[in-house]
């Protein structure tokens, strides 16, 4: 059977969503619209909704999708699509959908807590927050046309965190367990320190899944603001191309701490 032709990426606006094609989002689609066909959808997500699409994005659902809808966007993946899926602070609680019950197939959980800088620096609210050093995986500032040394040593992993910096708003943290690979944390200067924010996941059959813990960060508002449009650029080239393999190392193991619980 030939594989079908995919080059629609598709916004769903079917679950309230923070932003949509009309709303927040217009710098993000002039610079999809280059290579895709911008498709939005209202409706429930049925399997020939999803016909020819190379990706499909949700940024911030405000109500919670169906079993159905849920099996669908996995048989989705599963047959080669892409899924880039983003929340915000609170998580799904805040949000009040249920997207966890799909990303936890796949090694990724969306938490509800928020990220918060530790000190007052360029930005005015402490949920925007600014990351210099949360890079958990080389390839990604390779991507984005950093130069990457590699160099190995007792000091250096050959990975620099610090590669690029972004602005992560009013953002959640991910736990991110394998298959699932971290790929950006909230580095050192940001609480939770050394969080998740980013994850990447490939299925055996091609289809990639992203999850980014805040629908904010490729908004109009903050897009143009730090690395944050070059880190949106890499997100979309892993999610529609082969040309960014990750790091084994540096996906074996990203310098990542675990999630405790602090007392109220």
């Amino acid at each position: 059977m030939e594989q079908e032709q995919r080059n629609i990426v598709l916004l769903n606006a079917s679950k309230r969503e923070l932003f949509s094609s009309g709303s927040g989002y217009k710098s993000m689609q002039k610079k999809l619209r280059a290579q895709w066909k911008i498709q939005s959808i209202k409706d429930e997500l049925t399997s020939e909704k999803l016909h020819g699409v190379k990706l499909w994005i949700t940024a911030g659902p405000r109500e919670r999708f169906t079993a159905a809808e849920l099996e669908v966007l996995k048989q989705y993946l599963d047959s080669g699509g892409g899924l880039l899926v983003m929340l915000g602070e609170g998580g799904e609680v805040k949000y009040d959908t249920n997207i966890n019950f799909l990303l936890e197939e796949f090694g990724v959980m969306v938490n509800n807590d928020a990220v918060i800088r530790n000190v007052y620096y360029k930005y005015f609210h402490p949920k925007e927050a600014l990351v210099s050093n949360g890079v958990l995986n080389r390839e990604i500032s390779r991507a984005a046309g950093k130069v990457v040394t590699g160099v190995i040593d007792e000091e250096n992993s050959g990975n620099n965190s610090q590669a690029l910096t972004f602005v992560y708003p009013y953002g959640a943290t991910l736990n991110v367990m394998k298959p699932a690979v971290a790929v950006l944390s909230t580095g050192s200067v940001c609480f939770p320190l050394n969080r998740p924010v980013l994850a990447f996941h490939q299925s055996k059959n091609a289809g990639k899944l992203a999850v980014l813990g805040s629908c904010h960060m490729f908004s109009d508002q903050y897009l143009d603001k730090e690395e944050n449009s070059k880190i949106m650029d890499v997100v979309f080239q892993w999610l529609t191309t082969d040309s960014i393999p990750l790091n084994q190392i540096d996906a074996e193991d990203p310098e990542v701490k675990s999630l405790f619980e602090c007392g109220n």
